[in-house]
This record gives structure tokens, C-alpha cells and sequence, in this order.
């Protein structure tokens, strides 16, 4: 009897292990955009601002709202975009890619002050990026890129006038035809954007001597 309690208590062991281990694979996944470790390049102290930004909150379509990560089947040019079963965002895109915008501009030195969407504070201009794609697009089933697709309005919030605007389309290789690789490409998609936007704010028509 004593033989038979221990095999059946062996076996519960067993189940108990098997099904804790199903539960780990099985387990989903959460990503996030981990921005950038490099020091950003400050701007030259010609091109530097006493202006203040406000970074307002990103507007993107109904379906890049949730924190669904999305890839799509390109070679099979049927344009349907599908959704990883076990693995998504933290938080949705566009507030993991705000939060990497305001902390770059803020380093990059061209503004005296940046906010965002809920800073208390009347600012000089306000710069509103619309999110219209932010997936992982396969060219084949071994191939995939992260690609990224925004468009960039600066606008002065004196007279609500629109001064500067850009779209920007930028992609980059993933490292593996997975879930994992397309947040690594993502993830190198929007530090280059985050570059690029940079680039082009620097450039924009709102000049130190316009702010004494």
C-alpha cells in the first residue's frame, strides 16, 4: 500500500511539473522601446533656442491604439495585417514613442524647455506627430523589417499658425523572422526617426533671435 501512495504521489509530482511548464511557455510576452544609451549631439549654440516645446500627444489610427503588435504578410500582396498571438507592447506605441522623443529633444539642447501633452505651462511652439504605421512588414517568411511612418507638424502656438512640416518613413532589418525581431527592428526604427526629427526641428523656422 505504501508503494502504491508513493507511485501515485510520483505521478501528481509529474502532472503538477508538466503543466507548471506548459504554463511557462505558454506564458506572453510584453515588449517596450528601450531609446537610446548614446549622448545625444547637442546643437551649436547658433541654432540654439530660448523657445519652449511642447510635444503633444501622437495621434495614430484605431488600430495601432492598443498595445497589439502587428505584422503583415507582404509578399503575399493580399494587404491584411495580423497580430501576435503571445506577445504585444507594454503600452501602446505611441506612448512608449513619446516618452523617447521628449527625453531626446530634451537632451539634444535646441530648446529651453520641453514638455509634454500635460505640461501646465504655455509654451512657444508645439510639435504634433500623427503615427500611421508602426508594424513589422515580412518581404518574405525569413525576411521582415520594423517599419515606421509619421508625419511631423510644428506649430506656432502664438498665432496657431502651422510653420513646418515633414513625413518620414524609415525601416529597419530585423534580426530574426519573430516577434523579437520585430521589436529589435522597431526599436531601430525609432531611434532613427527620433534622429531624423531632430535633424529637421534644428532646421525648423523658429530662431533664437524671434525669442529676446
Amino acid at each position: 500500500m505504501t508503494r502504491n501512495w508513493f507511485a501515485l504521489g510520483a505521478c501528481l509530482l509529474m502532472l503538477a511539473g508538466c503543466a507548471h511548464f506548459s504554463s511557462r511557455q505558454s506564458f506572453p510576452k510584453h515588449y517596450t522601446l528601450t531609446g537610446s544609451s548614446a549622448p545625444a549631439q547637442q546643437a551649436s549654440s547658433s541654432t540654439s533656442r530660448q523657445a519652449t516645446l511642447q510635444v503633444a500627444r501622437i495621434a495614430v489610427a484605431p488600430w495601432l491604439q492598443g498595445t497589439v503588435l502587428y505584422y503583415r504578410l507582404d509578399y503575399r500582396h493580399d494587404d491584411r495585417i495580423a497580430a501576435y498571438a503571445q506577445s504585444d507592447w507594454v503600452s501602446p506605441p505611441a506612448q512608449l514613442l513619446a516618452q523617447i522623443i521628449r527625453n531626446a529633444i530634451a537632451r539634444d539642447g535646441g530648446w529651453r524647455v520641453v514638455t509634454g501633452p500635460a505640461g501646465p505651462a504655455v509654451t512657444d511652439f508645439s510639435l504634433h506627430i500623427g503615427l500611421d504605421d508602426f508594424s513589422q512588414a515580412f518581404a518574405s517568411p525569413g525576411q521582415s523589417r520594423g517599419v515606421l511612418d509619421a508625419t511631423a507638424t510644428l506649430v506656432d502656438n502664438r498665432n496657431g499658425n502651422a510653420i513646418a512640416q515633414k513625413h518620414f518613413h524609415v525601416d529597419a532589418p530585423a534580426p530574426s523572422a519573430d516577434a523579437q525581431g520585430g521589436v529589435s527592428a522597431l526599436n531601430h526604427a525609432t531611434l532613427q526617426f527620433t534622429a531624423e526629427l531632430e535633424r529637421w526641428l534644428r532646421t525648423a523656422p523658429a530662431t533664437r533671435s524671434e525669442f529676446p
